[in-house]
């Protein structure tokens, strides 16, 4: 229920104890089974079974928080898994990726130990969006600027900031709206949270970002 990706047929296996202990009961109820094999049967049962669900378990929590998301169809349901709009970080993005949108670029990482969540959306929109876009950023925004700010830096946002979008260095022509940002320590960007928006309008472009690592 709280995964992006459906795991309908690895989901199967947490059914098989169900249908194995089912079967085990009905067969001793109607005396195909002795009581004894029945006991040894299922005992061996809880064993097996157990052990293979919880690897079932493991693998799928594993393969839920090392898997990248970058189906643009996806996008929605990462947003509700995630808690938007609730979730500070995330309650910026557009709600939905518009119909006319060109250019897209999604990525959502869930984060596994060392390696942080992240959200990024990038679009090409009509010049009318994107003075809304703008028009509104700039309501929800703590500061606003350029890539090579001094103010933009010591908000955390630095050279590959934009990697995963396409940008290592973002273009001057962009702007830039910090939404929210947080250091480990002061001035220690080793770990921290960003959240955060650029818009060209020399490029009718538009970029969503959240990170906390």
């Amino acid at each position: 229920m709280e995964t992006v990706e459906p795991y309908y047929l690895e989901g199967l296996i947490f059914a098989v104890p169900f249908i194995a202990f089912g079967l085990v009961t009905f067969f001793t109820v109607n005396e195909k089974l002795k009581m004894g094999i029945s006991s040894a049967i299922t005992a061996v049962l809880i064993v097996v079974l157990g052990f293979t669900s919880l690897l079932a378990f493991i693998y799928i929590a594993v393969d839920v928080a090392t898997t990248t998301i970058n189906d643009t169809d996806k996008y929605q349901r990462v947003l509700k898994v995630t808690g938007y709009p609730d979730n500070p970080l995330i309650q910026h993005f557009t709600e939905k990726i518009p119909g006319d949108a060109k250019n897209i670029v999604f990525q959502y990482y869930p984060g596994f130990l060392q390696g942080g969540t992240l959200w990024g959306l990038r679009f090409q929109a009509d010049p009318n969006s994107i003075e809304n876009y703008i028009y509104r950023l700039s309501k929800m925004a703590k500061c606003i600027g350029k890539p090579k700010d001094s103010q933009a830096q010591s908000n955390g946002i630095f050279s590959g900031t934009f990697t995963s979008l396409g940008y290592f260095d973002l273009p001057e022509d962009f702007i830039i709206f910090v939404i929210y940002s947080k250091s480990y320590k002061p001035d220690d960007w080793n770990h921290g949270q960003l959240s955060l928006a650029a818009v060209s309008q020399q490029r009718n472009e538009v970029i969503f970002l959240a990170e906390d690592w």
